[in-house]
């Protein structure tokens, strides 16, 4: 008898493995279909995370990405503008249906670029970054469903398993499909913030490549003949200007508020990053 029971325990642990090794499977499966779906998405906005999918109990069906107030919000991939207006829990909000079935939801928008019916490309800038409707402060609320958008959101998945995963307080880039690094023009990462708390981002604004610090002969040296041959971040210091940092890379000022989306040049801050592009 005690032989018996022995057997029918083994039995139950081992369909109870065999199960969970098949929704591992299909789970994994399922993980690896969306991310060939979408593996040419760019990321919708820069800032910082402030909350994730499924928080507050899980009614939290998308992505926060705080950011600069009227910065721009773009399309993560080609699709057409199927909803675009004003609600009471979105605010200005836009939905984009894409070629591959997928609906990418921006909200909390101050401004509504594109209008319904609208076609639209991957990067295109379709708003920009507020705070109308339910919303606590300047941010995008972003969402991704698999199939078209629901009331109860039964298609919604984490925005993670398109651009990889994040934690809140983690600064991201608009237009790269990885939104936690910058890649210079040869296709190679420069920098990967990873970590989200105060020393991890220590380590990399101090780790971060920037431009090192020469006496004023060495600095005319190479201001005669060098030029910058890939596309770099600095990392603004206090004392610093744009007049300054634009000598130091030959390039304009204009350049600099172009290639940053610059408005006011005297408005920039210590640890703000500046993108310096190559010398043709």
């Amino acid at each position: 008898m005690l032989d018996f029971l022995k057997r029918i325990l083994i039995v139950a642990l081992m369909a109870i493995c065999v199960g969970l090794i098949l929704i591992g499977g299909r789970a994994e499966a399922a993980e690896n279909s969306i991310n060939k779906e979408t593996n040419e998405w760019t990321f919708p906005a820069k800032g910082e995370i402030s909350d994730v999918f499924d928080s507050r109990g899980g009614i939290h069906k998308g992505l926060d990405i705080a950011g600069k107030y009227k910065s721009g919000v773009y399309a993560v991939a080609d699709g057409k503008v199927v909803r675009s207006y004003y609600s009471g829990s979105y605010g200005n909000v836009i939905f984009i249906h894409h070629d591959n079935g997928y609906e990418t939801v921006y909200a909390h928008l101050n401004k509504r670029i594109v209008n319904e019916g609208q076609k639209v490309k991957k990067g295109e800038k379709i708003g920009l970054m507020g705070n109308t409707g339910q919303s606590t402060g300047i941010h995008l609320h972003f969402e991704v469903h698999k199939g078209k958008w629901k009331i109860h959101k039964e298609n919604a998945i984490d925005p993670f398993l398109v651009f990889g995963k994040g934690e809140i307080g983690q600064y991201v880039f608009a237009l790269n499909h990885d939104p936690y690094g910058v890649v210079n023009v040869s296709g190679k990462l420069t920098v990967s913030e990873t970590k989200t708390n105060n020393a991890a981002r220590a380590f990399i604004e101090k780790n971060i490549e920037k431009p090192k610090q020469v006496s004023k002969s060495s600095q005319e040296k190479y201001e005669v003949g060098n030029k910058l041959k890939t596309e770099k971040v600095y990392v603004v210091k206090s004392g610093d200007t744009l007049s300054k940092i634009s000598r130091f890379y030959h390039v304009s000022i204009q350049q600099l508020k172009s290639w940053n989306e610059l408005e006011n040049i005297d408005l920039i801050h210590p640890k703000q990053k500046i993108i310096i592009k190559a010398n043709k």
